[in-house]
C-alpha cells in the first residue's frame, strides 16, 4: 500500500493476462482506491475499501440489469444518487452503451434535469456529475442550452460561481439547507423568446451576462415577462 507499482509486476504476481480488468475489479466493484499515477503505474492509497463506492456499484449493477432503455436506466441512476457525485464510468457503465454521457446532456440540455458538471460546480472534476433535483419544478431554463458550454465556465468563473443577485454559492445554499441550489446563465437584456431571436455575437457577449441562481433566475424572468405584458396592453 503507498508503492509504485507497474503493470508488468502486477501481471508477473497474478500469473493472469487479465490483470487489469481484476484491478478494475478491485476499484470499482469492491471500492478499494487505485489510482494510476503514471502511464502504467498504480498506486493503491488506502488498505481498507470504500464502503460507499462499492455500494455505489452495487446500485449501479442492479440498475443495468434491469429493464427499459439506456436513457430510463441513466435516469433511475441519477435520481436514486439524488445530490451525490457520478462519474462517467458509472454512467456508461448503467447505459450499457457507449454514449451514456451524451444522454446525460440530452436530459439536460433537451429536457432540464438540473446536473452540474464542472463547469457549474468547481468541486466536481471532469467526468463527475451531479443532479442536483429530481423535482419538475427545479427543471433548468430550456435556453440554457444557446449558452456554449465554455461560455458558461468563463462566466460562472468570473462570478465567483456565485448568484449575483442573493449572493450565494453552493457552499452558502447547502449550509443555509437549500440542496437544490444550482446556477443558470442571465442575459440582462433579453428574456425566453427574445434570446431566440439574438445573433451569436449579441446573444454571447459576456459584458450582458451573469451569474445568477436558478431561482432568481425564474423569479427575474418572469417579473420580466409581466411587466413586458404590462407595456403591451398599456399602449
Amino acid at each position: 500500500m503507498g508503492e509504485d507499482i507497474s503493470g508488468e509486476e502486477l501481471a508477473a504476481a497474478s500469473g493472469i493476462h487479465e490483470w487489469a480488468r481484476r484491478l478494475r475489479e478491485l476499484r470499482v466493484e469492491h471500492g478499494y482506491e487505485i489510482t494510476e499515477v503514471g502511464d502504467g503505474i498504480y498506486r493503491m492509497e488506502r488498505a481498507e475499501p470504500d464502503e460507499e463506492r462499492a455500494r455505489r456499484w452495487q446500485l449501479a449493477n442492479k440498475i443495468r440489469r434491469s429493464a427499459g432503455s439506456a436513457t430510463e436506466r441513466i435516469e433511475a441512476f441519477l435520481e436514486a444518487s439524488k445530490g451525490e457525485v457520478v462519474t462517467r464510468d458509472h454512467i456508461d457503465y448503467v447505459a450499457n452503451i457507449r454514449e451514456g454521457i451524451r444522454r446525460v446532456r440530452e436530459l439536460r440540455d433537451e429536457h432540464g434535469w438540473p446536473i452540474n458538471s464542472y463547469i457549474d460546480e468547481p468541486a466536481l472534476r471532469p467526468g463527475e456529475y451531479r443532479l442536483v433535483s429530481s423535482d419538475p419544478s427545479d427543471r433548468r431554463d430550456p435556453r440554457q442550452r444557446l449558452y456554449p458550454e465554455g461560455l458558461r465556465e468563463r462566466v460562472f468563473a468570473r462570478d465567483n460561481y456565485t448568484c449575483t443577485k442573493c449572493g450565494r454559492n453552493r457552499e452558502r445554499a447547502l449550509a443555509a439547507g437549500d440542496t437544490h441550489f444550482y446556477l443558470e446563465i442571465h442575459h440582462k437584456h433579453a428574456v425566453a423568446e427574445e434570446l431566440d431571436a439574438l445573433p451569436p455575437d449579441e446573444l454571447n457577449r459576456e459584458e450582458n451576462l451573469v451569474t445568477l441562481c436558478h431561482r432568481d433566475h425564474a423569479a427575474l424572468t418572469a417579473a420580466f415577462q409581466e411587466r413586458r405584458r404590462g407595456d403591451r396592453r398599456g399602449r
